[in-house]
């Protein structure tokens, strides 16, 4: 998703809006990020690259060449150790 966690939603699917930088958005819209990755069958994964002022999670998707499954896993893995990761915050 190209947001941080949001409120999770319980309406209609076809009525649900997401904000993004202050303006309304159709909550559908965010899906086609991940078909860049998943129509072709190209290999991802997610990797750690900060917090929201909030303190949740921020990730970006990283694609790695068709059937090279372990290419973007090792640049996840060299991204996490300059970067440090992620680190939950504590629990209230």
């Amino acid at each position: 998703m190209p947001t941080p966690a949001f409120p999770h939603d319980h309406t209609d699917p076809l009525h649900r809006r997401v904000t993004i930088d202050g303006a309304s958005h159709d909550y559908g819209d965010q899906l086609v990020w991940a078909g860049v990755a998943t129509a072709p069958g190209l290999p991802a994964t997610v990797l750690p690259i900060g917090a929201s002022a909030a303190g949740l999670p921020i990730g970006a998707q990283v694609i790695g060449p068709m059937f090279e499954d372990r290419t973007p896993i090792r640049f996840a893995e060299l991204v996490e150790h300059e970067f440090g990761g992620f680190t939950p915050p504590p629990l209230d």
